[in-house]
Formats: structure tokens, C-alpha cells, sequence
């Protein structure tokens, strides 16, 4: 039996931020220290996936995360993070534009994207322009805003200026006879709403995570998703950013070669303590095969990796998989589920035209209350740089989380779809790659469905076809959600921060989005994997990375029964 690998600290997930757990510690420790990744399947990026579709080279199919916000040089707002590492790693990026105003000669605004809500068809800018055309009976209060500006105006009747206190200060603040923190955002929005406000901002909103029962302090400022947002996005795709943390990882300098410092379709099983002082913990592993975007276990074939330090870079059903007494501490048992994990869904069709112009649609999103719920306009082959000279296109045609999932999830099953071989890819692409093998198999029933609410929204008599697809849900395992959202009554200030190292005698850390204050971004992510190497690991500040950018938030006082 072969001795097992030997490591100084093996890092467990290789998405956004355990790649760059990996790639911050062989930069800074790479020669001294035996450093590891290990992925469960045979893709690196975790919820960053971007796919390319047959004659789509350049306009990306992104079924996971897609998009952040760039910062100012000396401003410490948006994505900071991300945004610095992406311009330190030199990654081409772009803007992810969100409608079709021309104010700086790009597509940044929304005003003519449709709404197609209640059997009603309107415009974004119809919100403040033509009330009457909202088909909700809003309160009066509530008429003349669109969904953004109304929870605005409802975090201002809560508690004006909840928007500008530190989470401290927030985790303080007391209303209706209690602290906010202990509010789900539903159960506040019942006082302060009418019925009809509640169901106008959960439609309207395009995401029922918008107004979900998750904790009110993170809900209740949640405004990010404003149609006049900038955002920006990578060329290559989204998860070029931990493809290329994980590809720099293995070609710095280091005593591990770089065949073992990635290692790919390995599921920890188990993590236990060893009575070995040298090297105390002994990570468990099962082999597994990756066919077609499924990964099975590989039956009989694992392996044992002995570590001094480990980093647990996963998202909280991941964390729950692992057998460990880790998990059998008495904090880290009561708040580990103190998150929800949200299930999304995005189902991409590629068309050989960009139908949606004729409508004066360019980019960003159409909302609706058919089960697609979301509709993004991505882009056009032959307007990309490098591009083919073909008007080849992408359309999102659906973009839903939590209670419109299932909705798909029960038309997978079925024959499969296989689309068409467009005359721009003849000779140089097979009937039988039109449509790319995945996890997720798109059905004709699906595709067929989909087009007819897409239709609906847009009005039309009939689209035309597309010629390929693809679509990717996020609620199996070992992911358990797209994203995931704090629970009312937990005090998030102080699991943020103790999360991060949950066992106080143990050299085992978790980092990641789901126990951040940037849940469902990547810098949530990030902020907590780097806080995590400053303090624990002692690493230096990037000296990319602003003095003035504050990683986490900070905590306000803490009470007995919150360190229970």
C-alpha cells in the first residue's frame, strides 16, 4: 500500500474560492509548504460554468454566475475583490450591459425591456411614466415605483437610512418591538406592504429570492439588482477567473509537482482526526467519474491524504455530505444550517438571428410571471471581437430560482432535444454536436415550452426555432442551491466572522459564498477566503488589493445566548 500524500494544507472544492485559497498560499508559502486542491468532479469553477454553444464562440452561455460590479480606483464600492484580482491577473473582461439606452454609447440602461405580468404587457419605463398600465391594485403608496425603488422606499419606512449603517449597526437596530435580525423579509414586508405590494415586488422583482423569508437585515438593502446597475463580465467566460487561479497554481514554484497539486474527481467522504501530532487530520477520499457533466463514485477506489491544515472551501450541503467530528461541535452544529440554500435554474437557446432587435431589445432582461420568469438578450456571434461573421445569437430564455424550479425540473426527463444544423456550421460541426451533452439534459417538451412563454412575452405570432440549448439547475448535490441566504434569527455579524475557523482547537476553516455577507456573489466568496488567510494564515495584504477595502463587516457586541 502506497504511502499517503503528505500535505501541509490541503484545500477541499475547487470553485471561486478555493481556487484562490490555493493560489494565495503557493504564492506566499509555496516553497516551504506541500499545498493540494481537490475538486469532486472534472470541472473546475464550481457555480462558475460557462458552456459554449456550437457557432457561439464568443457570446457565452454562463448557467451559473455571470456577471460583477466594477469599482472605482479609489472607491471601495461594488466587487472590489473580484474587479482587483481580475485586472491583477490581467483576464479580459467586458461590460454585461442590462438594457438599451445609449448615454455613453453603450447599452447599460433598461427603460424599453418588457414586463409581461398578470396577462399584461408593458415597458420598464411605464413603472413611473404610466402607473395605470401595472396590472396590481397597489396601495397608493405603493404606485408609481418599480420594484426596486419600492423596496427602497420600504427599507426607508421600516427605519430611514437602515441603507447607510454598518451591519453593527444594523444587527442593532430594533422595530416592532424587536431586533431586525430576528425578522424574516416576508414577514416584515406583511407590515408594511399590501398584499398586492408584496406580490407586485416578488413578480416584478424577477427573483423570489428578492423577497424570500431569508433575514430581513440582508433583504431589507438588497438593491443590487437594479435594472441601472453596471456590471461587467470576462470574455472567456466567468469561470475563466478560477480556471485561472487553479492553472497559476500549479506553475508556481513549489515541492509539489503540479499533477499533485490539482487533483481532479475526488469526493471527500471523510474527515478524521489522527492521533498523529505531525499531521493531525486524515481526509478521506472517494474516486469518482465524470460522464457527460454527471459525476458517479467509481466503486472500491479511494484514497487516504494526511494534512496538518485544512481548508474547506464549500457550500453548506457540501459541508453536510463529510462525515467528521468537526461536525459535532456544539456551535458548529447549530449554525450550520444557518442558511437557506436557494435553487435556480437557466436555460439557454441560440437562434441564428437576433429576433428580439425588431421589438427594440438589445440587451439585459424582460421580466414576466410565466414559470421562465426571466429573459436576458446575451449577444450576437458577429458583433463580438474575434467573432465569426454570423448573426448568430443567444438568448437566456429563462432565469428563475425557488418555486419556479420544479416547474422545469419536472420536464427534464423526456425525449432529448436535438435541434438543427444552422448553414453557418455546416461541414463543421456533426448533427450529434449541435447540442451539447450535460449533467441536465435539455428535452424537446422543455425547449417547446419555453419557446411558447418566450413567445408570450414578447408578444409574437411565432419565433423561429432554435438550433441548439442548453440548461443547468443548481439544487443537486453536491451544490444543494445556485446561491444561498441567511436565515432570520441568527445573528449573521458573528457567524460571518466565527465561520470561518468554527473550532476554536481545530486547523480546519470554511470559506466560501454561503457564510458571507456577499452571499450569491463571487466576492462573497473571496472576502471571506482572504480574510481567512490574513488572520489565520498570516499571508500579507495583496498589495494589489486597496488598504481601505474592509474584507468582512464588523460585528456588533455580541450576547451570551449568541455565543451559545
Amino acid at each position: 500500500m502506497s504511502q499517503a500524500l503528505q500535505l501541509d494544507v490541503a484545500v477541499v472544492g475547487g470553485g471561486a474560492s478555493g481556487t484562490y485559497s490555493a493560489w494565495r498560499l503557493q504564492q506566499a508559502l509555496g516553497n516551504s509548504q506541500r499545498i493540494a486542491l481537490f475538486e469532486y468532479g472534472d470541472r473546475i469553477g464550481g457555480r462558475l460554468f460557462s458552456i459554449r454553444l456550437p457557432g457561439l464562440e464568443h457570446v457565452v452561455a454562463e448557467v451559473g454566475g455571470m456577471r460583477y460590479m466594477p469599482s472605482a480606483d479609489k472607491d471601495t464600492s461594488g466587487h472590489v475583490l473580484v474587479d482587483k484580482l481580475i485586472q491583477h491577473l490581467d483576464l479580459p473582461s467586458k461590460d454585461f450591459p442590462m438594457g438599451n439606452e445609449l448615454p455613453k454609447g453603450d447599452p447599460i440602461g433598461a427603460k424599453d425591456n418588457l414586463f409581461y405580468l398578470r396577462g399584461e404587457r408593458f415597458r420598464f419605463r411605464d413603472f413611473v411614466e404610466a402607473p395605470d398600465k401595472i396590472p396590481y391594485n397597489l396601495a397608493w403608496s405603493e404606485r408609481g415605483y418599480n420594484p426596486e425603488d419600492l423596496q427602497v422606499k420600504v427599507m426607508n419606512l421600516i427605519y430611514p437610512g437602515f441603507g447607510d449603517l454598518s451591519l453593527a449597526e444594523q444587527m442593532q437596530v430594533k422595530v416592532f418591538g424587536k431586533e431586525i435580525w430576528r425578522y424574516g423579509f416576508w414577514d416584515l414586508l406583511y407590515r408594511v406592504l399590501s398584499n398586492e405590494g408584496y406580490q407586485f415586488m416578488k413578480d416584478a422583482g424577477g427573483y423570489e429570492a428578492n423577497v424570500a423569508n431569508a433575514s430581513a437585515v440582508t433583504q431589507l438593502p438588497a438593491t443590487e439588482y437594479s435594472d441601472d446597475t453596471e456590471f461587467r463580465t470576462l470574455k472567456d467566460g466567468f469561470q475563466r477567473l478560477p480556471l485561472a487561479l487553479a492553472e497559476t497554481f500549479q506553475q508556481l514554484p513549489g515541492i509539489l509537482r503540479a499533477e499533485q497539486r490539482v487533483q481532479m474527481n475526488q469526493r471527500l467522504v471523510a474527515l478524521e482526526y489522527s492521533n498523529d501530532q505531525e499531521y493531525p487530520y486524515c481526509l478521506h477520499f472517494q474516486q469518482t467519474r465524470t460522464v457527460d457533466g454527471t459525476t458517479r463514485d467509481v466503486d472500491g477506489s479511494h484514497s487516504v491524504v494526511q494534512a496538518r491544515q485544512v481548508i474547506l472551501a464549500m457550500p453548506r450541503r457540501s459541508l453536510e455530505l463529510i462525515e467528521s467530528p468537526l461536525f459535532d461541535d456544539k456551535w458548529l452544529k447549530a449554525n450550520l444550517g444557518s442558511v437557506l440554500m436557494q435553487s435556480a435554474f437557466k436555460l439557454f437557446l441560440a437562434y441564428e438571428q437576433p429576433w428580439w432587435r425588431a421589438l427594440g431589445l438589445v440587451a439585459g432582461r424582460s421580466v414576466t410571471d410565466l414559470p421562465v420568469r426571466q429573459v436576458y438578450y446575451m449577444g450576437t456571434e458577429g458583433e463580438q471581437d474575434g467573432g465569426a461573421p454570423t448573426r448568430n445569437s443567444l438568448l437566456m430564455a429563462s432565469y428563475n430560482d425557488i418555486g419556479t424550479v420544479p416547474f422545469w425540473k419536472g420536464l427534464e426527463d423526456g425525449k432529448p432535444f436535438q435541434g438543427y444544423q444552422p448553414a453557418s456550421l455546416a461541414g463543421r460541426v456533426s448533427a450529434s454536436e449541435i447540442v451539447p451533452p450535460s449533467q441536465f439534459q435539455v428535452s424537446e417538451e422543455m425547449v417547446a415550452i419555453a419557446q411558447r412563454q418566450v413567445t408570450q412575452v414578447h408578444d409574437q405570432v411565432e419565433l423561429p426555432a432554435p438550433y441548439s440549448a442548453v440548461y443547468h439547475a443548481w439544487d443537486a448535490d453536491p451544490y444543494g442551491g445556485g446561491w444561498h441566504e441567511w436565515k432570520a434569527n441568527y445573528r449573521l455579524d458573528l457567524i460571518i466572522q466565527r465561520m470561518r475557523h468554527p473550532v476554536a482547537d481545530q486547523a480546519v476553516y470554511i470559506v466560501g459564498e454561503a457564510y458571507s455577507y456577499g452571499q450569491g456573489w463571487v466576492e462573497g466568496a473571496l472576502t471571506v477566503a482572504e480574510s481567512t488567510l490574513q488572520e489565520f494564515f498570516k499571508l500579507d495584504r495583496p498589495e494589489w488589493l486597496p488598504q481601505q477595502y474592509q474584507l468582512l463587516p464588523v460585528p456588533g457586541p455580541a450576547e451570551a445566548e449568541d455565543e451559545a
